[in-house]
């Protein structure tokens, strides 16, 4: 078994492995621990999904409308991000291959523009770590290795597909640098793509009866 197969077989299966085991481990953590004393104790659902509704929607919070480019470039990064690996033909037939499983795909022409949108915000995002004072502040490297496993996968295919580059060894990097964004995503600051709501809800449920704002 070449490392080709071994991408596509048992690397597929232990990085779908450590992801669920990753995420119910976060959960359980969650689950287990303790809400702290509070000065403002009174909860409130209507805040709780007020929070969730202003951080979810662009330029919902006064931060996203302080910075439309930023919030435009990000919407569009994670609406790419998430969408993409669902709904591409290629990864679809993927799935048909070994699960008999089809729905609909991306036409390709959208789904290149998608895979640019993620590359051109990944590097936005790296030079707004570099360029821009509070953010370089803030910046440590495994934020910029995050980056690059972000980018890595969509880089690739993107060249992949479009036969830019030694096909075979560049699909192989493709399969494997998203299993292993798939592993780390638990584990790391991406990992707000499913504790996001829990956490946004929870400060707005706790907070917004006192604060009355729509933005924490």
């Amino acid at each position: 078994m070449d490392l080709y197969e071994l991408a596509r077989g048992p690397f597929v299966w232990i990085s779908f492995a450590v992801f669920v085991s990753g995420c119910l481990y976060k959960i359980i953590i969650l689950a287990m621990g303790h809400p702290s004393v509070s000065v403002y104790p009174a909860a409130s659902v209507k805040g709780g999904l007020r929070s969730f509704l202003f951080g979810i929607l662009p330029f919902g919070s006064s931060y996203m409308r302080k910075n439309p480019s930023l919030t435009i470039i990000t919407a569009v990064f994670h609406l790419c991000l998430l969408l993409l690996p669902v709904f591409l033909c290629a990864h679809i037939v993927l799935w048909y291959e070994s699960w008999k499983i089809l729905w609909w795909s991306l036409p390709d022409n959208l789904a290149d523009f998608m895979t640019l949108s993620v590359v051109c915000a990944c590097i936005f995002f790296l030079a707004r770590r570099f360029f821009l004072p509070e953010a370089r502040a803030l910046t440590r490297s495994g934020d910029i290795i995050l980056l690059a496993l972000v980018l890595a996968p969509f880089l690739t295919g993107f060249l992949a597909t479009h036969h830019w580059g030694p096909y075979r060894p560049l699909l192989i990097s493709h399969i494997i640098s998203g299993e292993i964004l798939f592993c780390v995503i638990p584990f790391s600051k991406l990992g707000h793509m499913f504790f996001f709501w829990f956490s946004r809800a929870y400060m707005g449920a706790e907070y917004s009866k006192v604060m009355r704002a729509g933005d924490w």
